[in-house]
């Protein structure tokens, strides 16, 4: 009788153990669900949108850790110019690839912010009108890691398809100083004097930021945004970006 009357003691203890478990994890879940995440996860560089693909997720990871911002004072007049750059290393030494127009001198007029910090620019190697672009030497930045030349930036047979209509394209950067923010965007058109038409987003600070394809690779920077004839007269094309490609910078400086 007493081992029947125990039976049964142990079969219902053992369905309300099992009940109070699912219970318990039902209530965490919804606790979970409803909880905001930190701060910290939230703004983390690897907070990325879990339904892109590992490649998509790379190249997204790969245009954020990269960027900074480029801060430039004109010492004469004390005009601050605010721009964006990609942090790239060859060998053992760190560079920058900004636009020319967003440095107002040399660099001693230079500072590379990232996550609040100021990295000093060691020497301008290359600056050029034409293509509006520099290429600096700078100190280790902390918090941001650099994409490797040559092998992240697009290279031979690659670039028809990097160039190829509605191919899709990502920049990190800090449109009016706001960022890092990463926008998408796809290939408009290819212009005569070999800029790429980028269908996107831009704003003043925008300029320099590193313009990448869903495989990582660097496809170039943002040098503009477009200009065109409407019906109020010439105005700015706040969506239509143009974009310098890479193989229009001299890379040549970094083996002298």
């Amino acid at each position: 009788m007493r081992s029947g009357l125990k039976q049964i003691f142990l079969r219902n203890f053992s369905v309300f153990a099992f009940m109070a478990f699912i219970s318990f994890l039902i209530v965490q879940g919804q606790i979970e669900s409803t909880t905001i995440p930190p701060q910290s996860e939230l703004t983390s560089y690897s907070n990325i949108d879990r339904t892109l693909s590992i490649s998509q997720k790379k190249a997204v990871a790969r245009s954020r850790n990269s960027a900074v911002r480029i801060l430039s004072i004109d010492e004469e007049n004390g005009t601050l110019a605010v721009s964006s750059g990609t942090y790239f290393k060859f060998k053992d030494t760190h560079y920058v690839l900004t636009t020319s127009h967003g440095v107002l001198g040399g660099c001693e007029t230079v500072q590379i912010e990232a996550d609040g910090e100021l990295h000093q620019c060691i020497s301008v190697l290359k600056r050029d009108e034409r293509d509006d672009y520099v290429i600096m030497s700078v100190e280790h930045v902390f918090g941001r890691k650099p994409i490797n030349f040559p092998r992240d930036f697009t290279s031979g047979r690659e670039w028809g398809k990097a160039l190829s209509i509605l191919n899709k394209l990502i920049y990190t950067g800090y449109p009016n100083s706001m960022g890092p923010a990463t926008v998408e965007g796809t290939v408009m058109a290819y212009t005569s004097d070999e800029y790429i038409n980028m269908f996107s987003y831009a704003w003043s600070g925008s300029s320099g930021s590193g313009v990448f394809n869903r495989e990582g690779k660097l496809v170039g920077y943002v040098m503009a945004l477009d200009v065109g004839q409407t019906e109020f007269g010439v105005q700015v094309l706040e969506n239509v970006l143009l974009v310098v490609p890479a193989y229009k910078v001299d890379f040549s400086v970094l083996y002298k």
